[in-house]
């Protein structure tokens, strides 16, 4: 009985974990980031689908950043060529860089 008290205590915490964590995660810059494809021309979806098809991978990675108050969407794959980043500018959609490598240090 022991066990099994201690096991439903320790998924009761999980849950009420994982039911806070991200209210007490947010911060303005993920706020930021969170509204900044609003009113742009790109979708995460699309620069995911687009960086696939240009790099031949698969995503494992994308997210929004802002750079000089631009919004720049960076997604990174994984397929024949290895790790490759694809950097989109997501007023215009377009392509604007990308490496080999994952991110750069």
């Amino acid at each position: 009985m022991k066990t099994i008290r201690g096991v439903a205590v320790a998924l009761a915490g999980v849950l009420l974990l994982n039911t806070a964590g991200p209210s007490f995660a947010a911060d303005n810059g993920e706020a930021r980031e969170e509204t900044a494809l609003l009113g742009t021309e790109l979708t995460l979806s699309q620069a995911i689908a687009t960086a696939e098809q240009q790099t031949g991978g698969k995503a494992f990675d994308a997210g929004v950043n802002i750079d000089d108050g631009k919004p720049r969407v960076i997604v990174e794959t994984n397929g024949p060529k290895g790790v490759q980043t694809v950097v989109f500018d997501a007023d215009s959609g377009q392509i604007i860089g990308g490496h080999t490598g994952g991110e750069p240090d």
